[in-house]
């Protein structure tokens, strides 16, 4: 039963019309709301994207143009007079006989050269170790280094370059006494003439000198601090902007930065904890590429609020609506609940119902419609119910409803010792009426003999008509004496009366059986006995008269016409 109520209260006319005002509110609210966040969402995407592939633009191009710086400091270095002499003199001494004076001049050469490699590093800080090769790749000398045990190797493939007059450059590696990165470049040293190649200068570069091009990428930025980290293209890093707090909240995962890479150029969102954005950008003209990442919260931080403000307002907007559908639901429904409660207490037997016109629109005109269909509703149970215990001609009690009254009476006389009297009326010679007079006239003197009943009883009283000519009467509250006095007076009435019914003019006369209660043992079939007896005795002794049963304890007093 309680699942049934739900059910009913879901599916109220009510609730139907508040539910779907919040579908059409919320449906093209977040629908029309998704579409713009998701437009928004793209663009701020797109817009990051390319500022990211801008950004690692200009980096590439300043660190183009820093390594352009060097290899035009090492044009200079390799053309210097001091190293082109000495080394040319090395050479020279190397490839003749040797001597003990030979010898001498081959080490001061060397020993120059190696102060100018020394002089250098030690103007140039960037510059870990300066090392002079000959032709063959041989170390010739170096700059001083102290502790130092590692090899100085040229990069691979340096044949290929040095004979394009083109800088080398080595793969980036780190060594464990050196926290910065390192990168070798190698240029070939010529001979005044330059003619002859006489060997290569190379340098140890710390390639720390590029984080600051980071890092004025990540002031740059938009959306706050982020990661920026110079990798090389197999995704292993060199460089990062340290930036303590960015760098904790948008730090990727060696995985993630090889994803980034397989997608370059496109902008990938990971949840590390937190979300974060990302994009690998390679180089073009250098062996390396950056990863730049930032909070997904920072660069979505307008899309976020307009997301925000979209939800929020489609829930306020649903409120208002749901509001105002709920009071507009209300005056829709209030008048329904008021006919539904009125239709029910119809439906329930309960034809005093009234409702009140307040609303001069469809629903007034509704109801005072219902208020009218309640009336006639009432007015005809009330003729049924009429009509159920009413005799259809003569408007008097039938046959069924004055027997049911008999016994009612019966029933208070055992009870309460109420007493009462019965009359037993026909009408003389009304067989003859029909057949004289037809049956319309018959009809017409029946009710005429209804209406002086009316007139003669009281309303403790009731006449009924108990079938074809003959009439029961019941007397409440009276005794024999009083009930004979009646009957006659009934009599008389009928006597006097004149019967007209078009231009057929009667005098009808009556004949009258009066019983009455005596004792608990009556019954209705008792009394009607005794009353049928007394008056089959008026009948026998000539009509029109009233006869008291002979077992009454009254002798009966009649009047002969």
């Amino acid at each position: 039963m309680k699942t049934r109520k739900n059910i009913y209260w879901l599916l109220s006319i009510r609730n139907r019309i508040l539910i779907f005002t919040i579908l059409v509110t919320l449906v093209p609210s977040f629908g029309m709301g998704w579409f713009f966040y998701s437009m928004t969402y793209k663009a701020t995407a797109r817009k990051t994207e390319q500022r990211l592939i801008d950004s690692a633009g200009k980096a590439e191009r300043d660190m183009s143009l820093w390594l352009k710086e060097q290899d035009r400091d090492l044009h200079i270095f390799a053309s210097s007079f001091v190293l082109v002499d000495n080394l040319t003199k090395y050479q020279a001494g190397n490839s003749k006989v040797r001597s003990k004076e030979i010898d001498n001049q081959t080490a001061s050469s060397l020993k120059k050269i190696i102060t100018y490699l020394n002089l250098l590093k030690s103007q140039f800080p960037d510059y870990r170790r300066l090392a002079v090769f000959d032709g063959a790749g041989r170390k010739i000398a170096a700059s001083e280094s102290t502790g130092e045990s590692s090899a100085f190797t040229l990069p691979p493939g340096w044949e290929t370059r040095m004979a394009s007059d083109k800088a080398s450059l080595g793969e980036v590696f780190l060594r464990k006494d050196e926290p910065e990165p390192l990168m070798v470049i190698g240029l070939p040293v010529y001979s005044d003439k330059h003619d002859t190649q006489l060997g290569v200068l190379a340098v140890e570069i710390r390639l720390q000198r590029l984080l600051p091009f980071l890092k004025a990428l990540s002031a740059d930025g938009e959306a706050g601090p982020g990661t920026i980290l110079l990798v090389q293209k197999d995704g292993r890093p060199l460089l990062t902007a340290d930036f303590p707090e960015g760098q904790q909240e948008t730090a990727l995962s060696s995985g993630q930065k090889l994803q980034l890479f397989t997608h370059p150029f496109q902008l990938r969102t990971f949840n590390n904890g937190k979300w974060i954005v990302g994009l690998a950008v390679p180089f073009k003209d250098l062996p390396w590429g950056l990863v730049i990442s930032e909070s997904y919260d920072r660069v979505f931080a307008d899309v976020i609020r307009s997301r925000d403000r979209i939800i929020l307002t489609a829930i306020l907007f649903t409120l208002i609506t749901g509001l105002c559908a709920s009071l507009v639901a209300g005056q829709t429904i209030l008048p329904l609940e008021a006919l539904t409660r009125g239709v029910l207490r119809v439906a329930e037997g309960d034809l005093d119902v009234s409702l009140d016109i307040r609303r001069k629109d469809e629903f007034g005109v509704v109801t005072g419609m219902f208020n009218e269909m309640v009336v006639r509703l009432k007015q005809n149970k009330e003729e049924l119910e009429r009509l159920a215990v009413t005799d259809s001609l003569t408007r008097l009690a039938n046959r069924k409803q004055i027997m049911g009254s008999l016994k009612t009476s019966i029933e208070n006389y055992r009870r309460y010792a109420t007493d009462f009297s019965l009359l037993m009326i026909d009408i003389d010679h009304f067989k003859a009426v029909n057949d004289t007079y037809g049956h319309l006239v018959g009809d017409f003197v029946l009710v005429q003999m209804a209406e002086i009943f009316n007139k003669a009883l009281r309303t403790l009283d009731l006449a009924g008509r108990y079938g074809g000519e003959e009439f029961l009467i019941i007397l409440g509250q009276t005794n024999i004496d009083k009930a004979m006095l009646t009957a006659e007076r009934i009599r008389q009435a009928v006597e006097q009366a004149l019967f007209v019914y078009q231009d057929v003019e009667l005098h009808i006369t009556i004949s009258t059986g009066v019983t009455g209660i005596r004792s608990g043992e009556d019954t209705d079939n008792i009394l009607i006995g005794r009353a049928d007896k007394a008056l089959y005795e008026a009948k026998v002794l000539g009509r029109n008269r009233v006869v008291l049963n002979a077992d009454d304890p009254v002798e009966p007093t009649s009047s002969d016409v």
